[in-house]
């Protein structure tokens, strides 16, 4: 018999010490394994933010199509229109955020759009039923007042949900509204990449000093070399 050979007998009977050894192996194996699959997962956010510089009038570009994830689809449209009175002494010009299809949403209550302020959060607490921003009324080209939420203003924020894959993200829009005649500047957005996750308005970034998966494992495998070698740990109960 080579001498490297050893009988199924020997192993069977090899000392206490070792089995012992090699379960806390085999336990802390698996726990790395399972850590390690966890690492995988997206702990925390991830922000996808694009910047921009779109103006939206009557005069010149009247509708953005906004593909929030650039996957080719339009999640929704930013528009100005006009109104003429019957009699045409007068109209009326307005500013729209219209979601492309039936599952998106603009924050805001009956029908008009919320105009946020940076910091303040976009999910699932939030009513996402809005859609006009603001409107400027004229009479015998005298041109009035602005009026609704976004009249006049500038950095403020469209709250959105959209779907990516049949599932729901948050992002936002920002923008400044105001002028005469009116004039929707969008200067920038951005979305969640993790489904269901809230969104910060005006936030660009994830959080800082999320732990990386390289991180992770390096300090899986210390372990697992540590018992290895045949160090102590002290079991758990």
């Amino acid at each position: 018999m080579k001498p490297d050979a050893l009988p199924l007998a020997t192993c069977a009977h090899s000392s206490d010490q070792f089995r012992e050894r090699l379960n806390m192996y085999c336990r802390a194996a698996g726990a790395a394994g399972v850590a390690a699959l966890a690492l995988v997962q997206p702990a925390e956010g991830e922000i996808v933010y694009t910047p921009t510089n779109v103006l939206i009038s009557i005069g010149g570009l009247n509708s953005y199509a906004l593909d929030l994830n650039a996957d080719g689809t339009t999640d929704f449209l930013l528009n100005e229109v006009a109104r003429q009175s019957i009699d045409q002494s007068g109209g009326t010009s307005l500013v729209f955020a219209r979601p492309a299809n039936l599952s998106n949403g603009v924050v805001g209550y009956g029908g008009k759009a919320s105009a946020l302020q940076a910091g303040d959060s976009i999910g699932s607490g939030r009513a996402f039923r809005g859609g006009k921003m603001a409107s400027l009324f004229s009479f015998l080209s005298t041109e009035f007042q602005i009026r609704g939420k976004w009249g006049d203003v500038k950095n403020r924020y469209l709250g959105f949900k959209f779907q990516i894959n049949s599932e729901t993200h948050y992002g936002w829009a920002r923008l400044n509204v105001g002028g005469k005649p009116l004039v929707a500047n969008l200067t920038g957005y951005a979305y969640e990449t993790v489904p269901n996750m809230p969104i910060a308005a005006g936030k660009t970034k994830g959080p800082d000093g999320a732990s990386s998966p390289t991180q992770g494992k390096i300090g899986a495998q210390a372990t697992l070399g540590t018992l290895a070698a045949g160090t102590a740990v002290p079991a758990r109960h």
